[in-house]
């Protein structure tokens, strides 16, 4: 139960607390933690176009890592010029228009 408690806690981030209770009590608190970070995790994912219950389900599993990586990393849009979808091809240029 001891090593169970140990990985949910360190994956909802709430064992970054150095907190020293009973497993029963890390385990509860960490699920408890994660059931919070889902949908908020989901609402964010959602308005920046990417699939809200995939990221729920990833944000109950991984906590406050899953709402960090929302937060910073940006979703590749198709189109943009930043990440051409085909690298292999010459650049276009707006000359021969």
């Amino acid at each position: 139960m001891g090593i169970i408690a140990t990985i949910v806690s360190y994956a909802s981030g709430f064992a970054l607390m150095r907190s020293h209770k009973p497993p029963i009590d890390m385990l509860a608190t960490s699920l408890i933690v994660d059931a919070a970070l889902a949908p908020l995790t989901a609402i964010i994912a959602a308005r920046q176009g990417r699939f809200p219950i995939r990221w729920a389900m990833i944000g109950f599993v991984l906590g406050m890592w899953a709402l960090a990586y929302v937060l910073i990393v940006t979703p590749h849009q198709p189109g943009d010029p930043a990440r051409p979808e085909n690298p292999s091809a010459p650049p276009t240029s707006d000359a021969a228009a």
